[in-house]
């Protein structure tokens, strides 16, 4: 039997993206927002959504996922956005 843990896994290596929190500069301030984040083969981040990305969905179980998707993010190392 394969682990929850397995299929998620599999399914970002499938997927090439996940939703990630970014920092970046806002004068002397930091702001942080979730973006899409896509990765190379390594599964190295490698490009990224330009602007923070807002939730939605078709339904509202599809955004329900969504959101659930962005609040995970929030556990994830933050990554520095570069422009």
């Amino acid at each position: 039997m394969v682990s929850g843990t397995a299929i998620k896994k599999q399914r970002l290596i499938m997927s090439g993206w996940n939703h990630r929190v970014m920092k970046r500069k806002d004068g002397d301030d930091d702001w942080y927002q979730i973006h899409e984040v896509y990765y190379d083969s390594k599964r190295e981040p490698n490009s990224w959504t330009k602007e923070g990305i807002a939730p939605g969905g078709n339904t509202l179980e599809e955004l329900r996922d969504e959101l659930i998707r962005m609040i995970k993010s929030l556990d994830k190392e933050i990554l520095e956005y570069d422009e």
